[in-house]
């Protein structure tokens, strides 16, 4: 799941003055679509081949897949400035918490008309996933993804601690020790790993930890930040002490994923993760095992990211021609195709029940657990423009008390300092 890019969301809002007009012509031929999909390694090879399928069974439409160097991480800035100098493409993936930035641009259409066509299937989709893809009302894109923050460990280096598979009541102490267990500096072996580049990746796990504690990111009414209570606080210090007494933590950062690179080449005991790994995970043969966050006081609350299919505005035939490439990429038989390619959960409560999803389940061992844990997954960060640069404060905070630099009350009390600085702002 999952990466975040900070970006003023006045970068939206300059693209008004961009005209879709000359679109609007009737084509003499296929419509072509440009489609950003921002995959890599195995789902890249994945959607590249679903792609090739549409095209040659849908002559009417020809989607092309030059993403112009835009990977998921890198989309909302290019789709940004693609706006900015009318190179946008038509569908790009897009991050679920980057919606209430991106929905605010005019050239993102509201697809509320077509998603009540029956073939859409839109009322199959989790809800979770419907909520993420409608920002104020407006339906911005398709689902792309959904899936919630679990824990990959590697049954190899657990057992040669001494280690047993963690259990469904396991908690962060356990983590804790368990981590600092597995960390071998002889081998370069560590318990886990955490991202300090400074956006969202370095933000959201530490989100589920914060409301099990019974903290909250924002107060309720969205204009003061919160996270720096003593649950924010317990939670980074926690996190603190593995890296900084413990040394159990491998601190990334890279913009290249190190983490799953050394997950991938048994140098990582635990890793903060979901389903969207296991393909490589797979491809790399690590025998791996799956569980839920741990939890605190019982509270195994973790954070689900669900994406979308972004559809921006190059005229009605254009539109017209996404939905219905989107229609058929996200019916369940192409579904299943992607799921088992990329280990992804199924988007559609209508997929469980088709005969391919029982081999996908054998595909992927585990990955039931996955499923099982969208019970404890909520998408609660704030629906807020302002929530990217929130983030990048409290992503600062983190990184600045992991690598030793700062305190974590006095980190997180400054982020907070900042939050409420732009929350206190009227308007976007």
């Amino acid at each position: 799941m999952k990466k975040i890019v900070p970006i003023l969301a006045a970068l939206l809002l300059g693209t008004v003055a961009c005209s879709s007009s000359k679109s609007n012509a009737q084509p003499t031929g296929p419509v072509e679509i440009t489609f950003w999909h921002g995959q890599a390694d195995s789902a890249a090879t994945s959607i590249e081949r679903l792609v090739a399928e549409f095209n040659r069974t849908h002559p009417g439409v020809k989607v092309k897949t030059d993403s112009g160097g835009a990977t998921a991480d890198t989309m909302l800035p290019k789709v940004t400035a693609g706006i900015a100098s009318g190179t946008y493409p038509d569908i790009a993936y897009m991050y679920g918490s980057w919606g209430a930035n991106i929905g605010r641009s005019p050239k993102v259409p509201d697809l509320k008309s077509y998603i009540s066509d029956p073939k859409v299937g839109w009322n199959d989709y989790w809800p979770i996933a419907q909520e993420t893809a409608t920002v104020n009302g407006k339906v911005i894109g398709f689902p792309a993804v959904v899936d919630n923050l679990t824990v990959l460990y590697n049954k190899k280096l657990l057992a040669k601690a001494g280690l047993n598979p963690p259990g469904p009541d396991w908690t962060w102490d356990d983590f804790r020790t368990m981590a600092r267990k597995l960390t071998n500096p002889a081998t370069k072996t560590y318990g886990t790993t955490w991202a300090v580049s400074g956006g969202e990746e370095t933000t959201w796990a530490l989100w589920p930890m914060l409301w099990q504690n019974g903290g909250t990111i924002l107060s309720s009414e969205g204009m003061q930040a919160t996270f720096n209570s003593s649950a924010g606080v317990q939670a980074l210090t926690l996190l603190q002490q593995m890296t900084v007494k413990d040394k159990s933590v491998y601190i990334d950062s890279s913009p290249g994923d190190k983490g799953q690179k050394l997950f991938e080449s048994n140098r990582l005991g635990l890793f903060l993760a979901g389903p969207w790994l296991l393909a490589d995970v797979q491809a790399a043969k690590i025998d791996y095992g799956i569980a839920m966050l741990p939890g605190s006081g019982g509270d195994h609350q973790t954070i689900s990211g669900p994406d979308n299919w972004l559809v921006l505005d190059h005229g009605s035939p254009r539109i017209k021609a996404s939905v219905e490439f989107l229609t058929w990429l996200n019916a369940p038989e192409q579904q299943i195709t992607w799921m088992k390619d990329t280990g992804s959960l199924p988007t559609k409560q209508s997929i469980t029940k088709l005969p391919g999803y029982q081999e996908f389940l054998k595909k992927y061992p585990g990955i039931d657990v996955i499923t099982a844990n969208l019970i404890n997954a909520k998408q609660i960060r704030p629906a807020t423009t302002k929530y990217p640069r929130i983030s990048s404060y409290v992503a600062n905070a983190i990184s600045s008390v992991l690598v030793g630099k700062a305190d974590p009350k006095a980190a997180l009390d400054g982020a907070a300092r900042q939050s409420d600085s732009i929350l206190a702002v009227p308007g976007p």
